[in-house]
Parts: structure tokens; C-alpha cells; sequence
């Protein structure tokens, strides 16, 4: 039987909700997460460009977590002191100063992303190569939408 258009509006309003539901609890996991490392979500943000994407100068850091050069030094600063981050000069231009997650440091403690990570690849494995291939086109749409409605909202924050 196909759809009619009430069943594609119900759909999408239970998408919205649904995402809404999605972005509050992600959010709430990563305030736990920051938290047990002892870390604020800012930092824990930072860490995880850092570890994902590799070392940023303290400017790309910056923009890559939409803050003000000043909030970025003082992310930075704290992760220096909790041992997770370090500074170095950036051989190409030593005027500039590359931040770095120490990997090291981080594999020495406990990793509290296993669990949702190990939880996730289970739902995963349920799915078929064209769900994934959907969820994937999916995610990367949502993203930039996200990342474009957010630089409509203008500069970075403060912190």
C-alpha cells in the first residue's frame, strides 16, 4: 500500500523530534564524558578535533570549535595542565605553535567511549550495506546542514 502524504508528514515530524531527542542526549553523554576525565565539554571538544583530526595551530583550533583566539588559549592551557594536550612550535614556521593531543597519555587511561562505541557497532551490525549507505549520506547531509545554520548564527563564542 503506499504512502500516503499524512504518513510522510508524520514521519518527518517524528524526525524532528527524534533528532532534537538525539542531540540532547548526545549532548548529556559528552558532559558526562568531560566530566569523568575532569575536563570541561569545551575541552573535551577540543581534544577530540585533536585526536581525530591531528595537531592544529592554536588559530585552526579555534575555528575549528567556532571560539575567540582567547578562549581557545585558555582550552588549550587546561588541557596542557590535565597532561591530555602539549604545544610545540611548528617546524615550517617556528612563529607558530602547533597543539597536539599526547596520545601516549591518553592510551594510558581508561577509554569510557568503549562501551557506547561497542554499543553502536552492534546496532550497526544489524543493518544491511545500503542501510549503512543511507545512514551514512544521511549523517554527512545532517552535518553540513548543521555547520551551515551554525555559521549563519555568526562569530565564534566565547567559550
Amino acid at each position: 500500500m503506499p504512502s500516503t502524504q499524512e504518513d510522510r508528514t508524520a514521519l518527518v515530524a517524528r524526525l524532528a523530534v527524534l533528532g532534537q531527542i538525539d542531540a540532547t542526549q548526545t549532548a548529556l553523554f559528552q558532559q558526562r564524558a568531560a566530566a569523568h576525565y575532569g575536563l570541561g565539554i569545551t575541552e573535551m571538544k577540543a581534544l577530540d578535533v585533536l585526536v581525530r583530526e591531528g595537531p592544529h595551530t592554536a588559530g585552526g583550533l579555534a575555528v575549528a570549535l567556532n571560539l575567540t583566539s582567547g578562549a581557545v588559549t585558555g582550552v588549550v592551557d587546561r588541557l596542557e595542565r590535565r597532561g591530555m594536550a602539549r604545544r610545540s612550535r611548528d617546524p615550517s614556521d617556528r612563529r607558530r605553535v602547533v597543539v597536539e593531543a599526547d596520545l601516549q597519555a591518553l592510551a594510558g587511561g581508561p577509554n569510557i567511549y568503549l562501551a557506547i562505541g561497542q554499543a553502536f557497532a552492534e546496532l550497526y551490525g544489524g543493518y544491511t550495506v545500503e542501510e549503512l549507505e543511507f545512514l551514512v549520506r544521511h549523517l554527512e547531509a545532517s552535518v553540513e546542514i548543521t555547520r551551515q545554520q551554525t555559521d549563519l548564527l555568526g562569530g565564534p563564542a566565547t567559550g
